[in-house]
C-alpha cells in the first residue's frame, strides 16, 4: 500500500464549522500570503480520530506547522505581513466541477493575495480514476480565481505524498512560470512523520515536527 493510500483521514468537513477561508493576521500593511491547502495546512479538531488540534495536522503545536513557521520567518522580515488561509479539501474532491466552490472562495479572493502558495492535491484522487488534463486545467482556474489581477507571485508545491497529479503540477508550474517546491520525497520518510504518535494510522502518516519543518524551509527558500 502506498503512503497516499494509508491516509484515511476523510477530506470532508476539515473546516466544516467555521468555512474554508481563515485569516490568520490582518493588521498591518505589508505582504498579503494566501495559503491554499488542505489537513496539512488546517484541520479542525476531530476527536474520532484523535485529532484536537486546529493547526496543520499531524504538528504538535500550532507553532510547529509549516504555515507558522512561514509566518514566523517573514515577518522577521516584513513584521507588517498578513496571512490567510483558503482550505480547499472539497475543492480536491470536487476539482472536475471547481468552479462550484468558488463562491466559498471569495473572501480568499479579496484578500488580494501578493503572494499564493499552492499546498494542495493529496485529496484528489489517484487512481484511474485521476484526470490530469482535466485536474491542470481546473488547478489554473482555481489559481486565477484567486489572482484575479494576476499580481500575486505564485508558488506550487507537489504533494507530501507521492501523487499521480504531481507531473500535472510540475506541467503547470514550468508553463505558466510559476515557482515550484518539490515535496514527494519527504513523504517516503517515515522520520517526516508523526507515526507513533497518534493512534489512527491516517492521522500519523501526516507530517510531524520535522517535516513541516522542512516543508517550510521549502517553501521559504521559494520565498
Amino acid at each position: 500500500m502506498s503512503r497516499i493510500e494509508e491516509n484515511t483521514v476523510s477530506s470532508a468537513h476539515q473546516t466544516e464549522k467555521k468555512g474554508p477561508v481563515f485569516f490568520l493576521k490582518t493588521e498591518g500593511e505589508g505582504q498579503k500570503i494566501l495559503f491554499v491547502g488542505n489537513s496539512i495546512t488546517l484541520h479542525l479538531p476531530k476527536p474520532d480520530i484523535g485529532w484536537y488540534g486546529s493547526w496543520g495536522m499531524a504538528a504538535s503545536c500550532a507553532e510547529k506547522d509549516y504555515v507558522h513557521m512561514v509566518m514566523e520567518k517573514q515577518l522577521e522580515t516584513d513584521a507588517k505581513s498578513r496571512f490567510a488561509v483558503c482550505h480547499v479539501s472539497d475543492w480536491e474532491r470536487g476539482y472536475r466541477t471547481g468552479e462550484s466552490f468558488f463562491n466559498a472562495f471569495l473572501p480568499a479572493r479579496e484578500f488580494g493575495a501578493d503572494v499564493i502558495i499552492m499546498r494542495c492535491v493529496e485529496n484528489c484522487p489517484h487512481d484511474e480514476r485521476f484526470n490530469g488534463a482535466l485536474f491542470r486545467q481546473k488547478y489554473q482556474e482555481l489559481i486565477d480565481y484567486l489572482n484575479p489581477e494576476g499580481k500575486a507571485k505564485v508558488i506550487l508545491t507537489t504533494g507530501f505524498w507521492r501523487h499521480v497529479g504531481n507531473q500535472d503540477i510540475r506541467a503547470v508550474a514550468k508553463e505558466r512560470g510559476y515557482a515550484l517546491v518539490e515535496l514527494e520525497q519527504l513523504g517516503e520518510d517515515d522520520s517526516m512523520m508523526a507515526i507513533g504518535l497518534f493512534e489512527h494510522r491516517g492521522v500519523s502518516i501526516h507530517p510531524g515536527d520535522k517535516g513541516m519543518a522542512a516543508i517550510a524551509e521549502k517553501i521559504l527558500q521559494m520565498l
